[in-house]
C-alpha cells in the first residue's frame, strides 16, 4: 500500500518556471516587422520547477517534504519561499549573492510549446555555501526517510560535496535517489538509485538502444556505481537494472500532451514507492504509471494521492 506517513528531503537545483499561454485569435500584427504577429499572455502561471518540481510532486501526495536549495538575493527568492509555504514544502533556500534565482519562461501559442527563455547563472557553489548547504542537510538527515539529490547543472553540486552527502546517507542506510545531468555523471557514485532519461543515457553511452538496451545498462551501471541503475524512455517505459538482472516496464499508451516536469514526477513516486518498502522493479512501475498521468497534464504538473490509487488498488 502507498503510504503518505514519511518525511523525504531534496537537494537540488531550484528555480521558477514561468508559463505565458498566447492565443492567435487575440493577437494581431506586428506595427515593427511584416509577417509576424503581436501576441498578449492571456494566461500567466508560476510555479517551483527543477528540484522544486520534485518537492511539489511529493508534498502533493501528502508526503512531509524537506527541500535544501540556492537562491539569488533578488525577488525571485521570495516567489519561491511564497511558493514552498503555500505547497506547505518545508525549506531551507539559502541566499547566494553572486547569482540570480534561476527562471525558466516558455512561451505557448495556440497551447503549443514555441520557445524558452533562461535567466540563470550556473557556476559553482563557493566553499562557504556548500558548507552551509551540507550543515543543513546533516541537521535534517535524522528525521527523513530518503533522500532526492535533484542535479540541473546549475550550480548546486561539486563533486565533493555530493560525494560527502552521499557517503553520509550510506553510513546512515538512508537511500539516496539522483537525478542528474550528464556533466556531473562522475558526482553520484555510491548512492542507491541513479535514473537519467534516454537522452541522459545516450549521452554517456551512444550506442545504448532501446530494443536491446542490457549492454547500454550494463556500461551505465559501470560508469555511474551506483547500486541500481533505471532509465526512462518516454512512450517505451522503463529499463531497470540492479547491477545483474535486468526488468523492463513497459510505457503506458496515453496521449502525450508536454513532457514538462515528468523526470520530477518520476524521481518523486519512485523514492515514495522505495520508502513505503516497495521492490525496485515496483517502485519503478508506480513511477512509471505516476509518469503517464502528468505527460497528459500542460505545463509542470503534479499529482495527488488519489491519482495514484488506481495503480495501488492494481498492484497492492
Amino acid at each position: 500500500m502507498i503510504s503518505s506517513n514519511k518525511h523525504i528531503l531534496v537537494v537540488g537545483d531550484v528555480m521558477l518556471d514561468a508559463y505565458d499561454f498566447c492565443y492567435s485569435e487575440h493577437s494581431r500584427p506586428s506595427p515593427e516587422r511584416k509577417n509576424t504577429r503581436v501576441y498578449t499572455a492571456h494566461r500567466v502561471e508560476k510555479v517551483l520547477g527543477g528540484a522544486g518540481n520534485v518537492a511539489a510532486n511529493l508534498s502533493s501526495l501528502g508526503v512531509r517534504t524537506t527541500l535544501i536549495s540556492i537562491c539569488g538575493n533578488d525577488g525571485i527568492f521570495f516567489e519561491i519561499k511564497r511558493l514552498c509555504e503555500e505547497l506547505h514544502i518545508e525549506h531551507v533556500l539559502i541566499r547566494d549573492e553572486t547569482r540570480p534565482t534561476t527562471i525558466k519562461t516558455r512561451l505557448y501559442i495556440d497551447d503549443e510549446y514555441h520557445l524558452r527563455r533562461d535567466d540563470e547563472k550556473t557556476h559553482k557553489v563557493d566553499s562557504e555555501t556548500a558548507l552551509t548547504i551540507r550543515d543543513a542537510f546533516c541537521r535534517h538527515l535524522d528525521h527523513v526517510d530518503a533522500v532526492i539529490l535533484s542535479d540541473y547543472n546549475k550550480g548546486i553540486f561539486t563533486e565533493e560535496d555530493s560525494q560527502c552527502l552521499i557517503e553520509v546517507c550510506n553510513d546512515r542506510k538512508v537511500p539516496v535517489v539522483v537525478d542528474f545531468k550528464p556533466a556531473n555523471r562522475s558526482y553520484f557514485k555510491n548512492a542507491h538509485i541513479v535514473a537519467p532519461n534516454l537522452v541522459e543515457a545516450t549521452a554517456l553511452i551512444p550506442d545504448f538502444s532501446i530494443s536491446h538496451p542490457e549492454k547500454g545498462l550494463c556500461d551505465l551501471h559501470d560508469l555511474l556505481g551506483a547500486r541500481n541503475v533505471i532509465v526512462t524512455l518516454g512512450e517505451h517505459g522503463m529499463v531497470v537494472y540492479d547491477g545483474k538482472t535486468m526488468h523492463r516496464i513497459p510505457g503506458r499508451k496515453v496521449t502525450a500532451v508536454d513532457p514538462c516536469g515528468c523526470g520530477d514526477t518520476v524521481r518523486a513516486s519512485l523514492t515514495l514507492g522505495l520508502v513505503c518498502d516497495m521492490a525496485l522493479e515496483k517502485a519503478a512501475s508506480l513511477a512509471n504509471y505516476a509518469a503517464s498521468l502528468v505527460v497528459q497534464k500542460l505545463g509542470t504538473a503534479t499529482l495527488v494521492k488519489h491519482n495514484l490509487e488506481e495503480w495501488d488498488g492494481l498492484h497492492g
